[in-house]
């Protein structure tokens, strides 16, 4: 589905947005947020699963699939927030009973949970990712972003086959690496490079101290794209109080990977 949406952050002042729905519109409200080379259909699991009590909506954020870009080529978090927000209202929901982000998806959830403004009991953040925003000298930063886009937009010519290798576990189910090839087909050049720009723009643990939602973290044991150590570790060192899941035999990708744990 799709809907015509007014706000600052597109272009025109209003754009469209694509987004997947299962569940009766009456019950609670789950908003689902996908990560930065995939798109809605990769929540296929959760939509299919937890209908039955959820009101369940994935995205697919500005520049992804059918999605208005955003007008600003460097954007910050924010604009995605007020994009998500802008949907919602269109929607009718004025609350939600949960929130989830999948890799780039959790910081933009993380974002949104800290500063939308929106009721919010449950936050999941799955394979988080804790944004390249931190404080360091600003020319580093700058070519630290020029290096993740020259090695990201390489990555539209490669192999997918590779991709998926380094967002999957080996041991991972073939039904599920297959669905996980087609993801990249919402994944466009302009999207994906905004979505890398706003990573640089943001660090997560900054986020999470003033957050009054319940916290969950979900992380796949082999996950070498978002290492533990590096990622989900550091966010649970500024939240002591998130419930924290640590899934064996799984990588980047727990949704799909291990659905009925996730």
């Amino acid at each position: 589905r799709a809907v015509r949406v007014r706000s600052p952050v597109f272009a025109d002042g209003s754009g469209v947005i694509e987004y997947r729905e299962a569940g009766a519109p009456e019950r609670p409200a789950v908003l689902l947020m996908h990560g930065i080379g995939s798109s809605s259909a990769g929540y296929r699991a959760q939509l299919a699963g937890l209908q039955s009590r959820w009101r369940v909506i994935a995205w697919n954020a500005p520049g992804f699939g059918g999605s208005t870009p955003l007008a600003d080529p460097q954007p910050e978090c924010s604009r995605y927030v007020d994009a998500a927000v802008a949907m919602l209202e269109v929607l009718g929901i004025r609350q939600l009973a949960g929130l989830v982000g999948s890799s780039w998806g959790s910081v933009v959830a993380a974002a949104f949970a800290h500063s939308a403004g929106i009721p919010l009991k449950a936050l999941v953040l799955s394979a988080p990712n804790t944004a390249r925003g931190y404080d360091r000298p600003a020319e580093e930063r700058e070519a630290a972003r020029q290096e993740a886009l020259r090695v990201g937009l390489a990555s539209f010519t490669q192999d997918r086959e590779r991709i998926a290798d380094k967002l999957l576990s080996p041991e991972v189910a073939a039904s599920a690496r297959a669905h996980t090839l087609r993801l990249r087909d919402a994944v466009t050049p302009a999207g994906w490079q905004q979505a890398m720009n706003m990573l640089f723009t943001v660090h997560t643990p900054k986020l999470l101290p003033g957050i009054a939602a319940e916290l969950t973290v979900i992380v796949g044991r082999d996950d070498t794209l978002a290492p533990e150590e590096s990622h989900a570790a550091v966010l649970r060192a500024v939240r002591s109080d998130m419930t924290y899941h640590r899934l064996e035999g799984v990588g980047h990708m727990p949704k799909l990977e291990a659905p009925v744990a996730f």
